[in-house]
């Protein structure tokens, strides 16, 4: 967690949790740049190796460079742009309402649901586990799960985050404090209260 400005940042699993005074924003982590970014640097490497060879390569190969790079750069393209100012939930005090964005293709900016504070129960955090995760180049691991969730008014349960991490007692206690603090952050937002359901 980082304290700039007022702002905290909360890592999530995949996500951070922006906590500003008025305004918490779930957005995809940094890291989720590295994927569309590369695969637009292929798919620019594919067009100029077209560009360049284009009299000297066979059709089928000049098709296998191009077909596949017409579908990847703008689903790369448009993963970039939401992985840099998409969100996948704002919640908003000045309008009074959490808004879940849509996903990916997306680019997390058009509305998937629609929250208003008044409509919301109470704001909760549940643990789960995976078990042991198999890894081909670990040991299994025990991994453990905090989820923090919206629970509207009409019992219908939108997740919000989650925090992910092997159930190592030094780990485990770090990612519930951040799950807590996420959770906790979002209830006084929106003034509801937390049901914690999990055991320290």
């Amino acid at each position: 967690m980082s304290v700039k400005t007022g702002v905290r940042t909360i890592a999530l699993d995949r996500r951070i949790c922006i906590v500003g005074e008025d305004r918490i924003d779930i957005r995809p982590s940094p890291g989720a740049v590295i994927l569309p970014l590369m695969a637009i640097v292929v798919s620019i490497v594919c067009f100029v190796v077209i560009g360049l060879t284009i009299n000297v390569l066979p059709l089928a190969a000049l098709a296998v460079l191009l077909i596949p790079n017409v579908f990847i750069f703008p689903l790369a393209a448009m993963g970039l742009v939401y992985s840099l100012v998409g969100a996948h939930v704002i919640f908003d005090r000045r309008k009074g309402s959490a808004t879940f964005q849509q996903g990916w293709i997306g680019l997390g900016l058009g509305t998937r649901e629609l929250a208003p504070f008044e409509k919301i129960d109470h704001i909760a955090l549940e643990e789960t586990t995976l078990g042991e995760v198999e890894s081909p180049w670990l040991a299994p691991v025990d991994m453990r799960i905090w989820d923090v969730v919206l629970v509207k008014t009409s019992q219908k349960r939108l997740s919000i985050g989650m925090v992910m991490i092997p159930a190592e007692p030094g780990l485990a206690q770090e990612g519930l404090a951040r799950a807590r603090q996420a959770a906790g952050a979002i209830a006084a937002l929106v003034g509801k209260p937390l049901r914690d359901g999990v055991g320290d």
